[in-house]
């Protein structure tokens, strides 16, 4: 191999999630950003704004380089809002949780609106700031909390429709018998989208709302929540498109989550306005996956001259697997692949722990990756699956599953194998033996195995379904991580 090649682990990668990468080097995140299905143009332009895929798939990225790529001044334009706290708020606040669907659109809406605005009088070139009445309702609005609120304290001022706000000469509105032009809260909402939607400037404004990375069971009044901001979001999206504005909403969902949410006409919304962020190209076949694309351009990063054919210049070409008698040669893409659940995050850690035992000169041989594999799997991938379904499946339960998967004598097992497991760990399971088979399999942890030995992971066939009958396998990474028989 030619001596001038940068050593392997020297190479840099960036980071597991976006938002620490984009924090610790913005220049090198904005450098090595890969678009795989051109989001950020049809976001820009308005012509999406649903951001679909699983979890660690590189929602947040998108976020994190139109924040980047607006330049120091107009930074703050971009923002993600955190919605998270809508699980917790759910739980703490029985009100919330019996909200009906009307009330809960309006306070979406209403806090969504409120959210656009406050982003436009932000920005001193913005039309906005022309007119004396729009300031003071902006402070006003601040001043009551509502600009910048979570949607808790939204929901609770629309329940009591206490609050009034004088509207701007220009926008016509009923007079009290005062003579004052004052609008509820309601009312506001209508008014904030014919500020927003008349609103110019040269800046791109987006508020991206990001949060929705745990799909739990059993709780309606959650999915009742998101089916609310999922309409609210449709809507203010279609105003803004037909105003021309330069206000966008980009709303980051993960794809068992999206299937979950209770909107008849949700599909057609993912069809017309959603973006599946898919890094196999179209083909199943491992070497053409555009995660070798990616890799290769953050190892280009910090480069003078690009780094190609990363797997074919730095790893053996296959990797030996099984015991002495059966051994066997994987070609290493497929290897190397199968150990991910095919997204960035992945494959990102896996790269890093296979560079991590290494002194900087040494070159990879087939126990050197064989060493980076086993702390990944250990460190990494067990981690990570243990962290998806917690949430996913409630309780204890959820928090001992996977230790419980440890157990199994083999990495193929039956519904029965599982069923035991679960009896002997407690006498009553917080969630049916099914949806833990399920949650495991939205997770990544688990497969069918069909005919012929055919595998079918939810990352790779995303809209097929889990056969809760069984048989099952184990992904390969958490085989390894849990140190169970082949």
């Amino acid at each position: 191999m030619p001596n001038h090649r940068p050593p392997f682990k020297s190479l840099y990668f960036g980071e597991a999630a976006a938002e620490d990468e984009a924090l610790k080097r913005p220049d090198l995140f904005l450098k090595s950003f890969v678009d795989v299905r051109d989001a950020v143009r049809l976001v820009r332009e308005g012509d999406a704004y649903l951001l679909i895929g699983p979890k660690g798939v590189g929602k947040s990225s998108y976020i994190e380089y139109l924040r980047l790529s607006q330049g120091d001044q107009h930074r703050e334009f971009v923002h993600r809002e955190d919605i998270g706290e809508l699980r917790g708020a759910l739980q703490s606040d029985t009100e919330i949780s019996k909200s009906g669907s009307e009330l809960t659109e309006i306070a979406w809406s209403t806090w969504l609106w409120c959210r656009l605005f406050d982003s436009l009088m932000k920005d001193e070139s913005a039309s906005t700031q022309g007119d004396p009445d729009i300031v003071q309702l902006h402070r006003d609005l601040r001043s009551t909390g509502l600009a910048s609120g979570d949607f808790r304290s939204v929901l609770k001022e629309v329940r009591r429709k206490q609050h009034k706000f004088t509207a701007p000469k220009v926008y016509e509105y009923s007079t009290e018998s005062s003579g004052a032009r004052q609008v509820n809260l309601i009312q506001l909402r209508d008014l904030l989208v014919q500020i927003v939607c008349d609103a110019r400037t040269d800046n791109l404004h987006l508020v991206a709302l990001d949060g929705l990375d745990s799909a739990e069971i059993g709780t309606d009044a959650y999915w009742r929540q998101l089916a609310g901001l999922l309409r609210s979001c449709t809507a203010a999206h279609r105003r803004l498109r037909e105003a021309a504005s330069p206000v966008r909403i980009c709303l980051l969902c993960r794809s068992d989550v999206f299937l979950k949410i209770p909107i008849p006409d949700s599909n057609k919304i993912r069809q017309v306005w959603g973006v599946e962020l898919d890094w196999a190209y179209g083909l199943d076949t491992p070497e053409d996956s555009s995660l070798w694309d990616l890799l290769e351009r953050k190892a280009s990063a910090t480069r003078k001259t690009k780094v190609d054919y990363l797997v074919d210049s730095y790893f053996p070409a296959y990797m030996e697997v099984g015991q002495r008698r059966n051994a066997r040669q994987i070609e290493m893409h497929r290897y190397l692949m199968e150990l991910t659940r095919g997204t960035p995050r992945d494959m990102i850690m896996l790269m890093k722990n296979i560079q991590r035992d290494l002194y900087e000169q040494q070159e990879l041989d087939i126990g050197r990756v064989r060493a980076g594999v086993n702390a990944y799997c250990k460190n990494y991938f067990t981690g990570e699956i243990a962290n998806e379904v917690v949430g996913m499946i409630p309780g204890q339960t959820g928090q001992t599953t996977v230790g419980l998967l440890s157990r199994l004598p083999q990495r193929q097992f039956t519904r029965e194998d599982y069923s035991t497991l679960i009896r002997s760990a407690s006498s009553e399971a917080e969630a049916s033996i099914d949806e833990q088979l399920q949650q495991l399999y939205l997770a990544g942890a688990i497969a069918n195995i069909g005919q012929e030995g055919y595998v079918r992971f939810y990352h790779r066939r995303s809209l097929a379904e889990l056969d809760v009958r069984g048989p099952f396998i184990l992904h390969n990474a958490l085989t390894l991580g849990l140190n169970l028989p082949w």
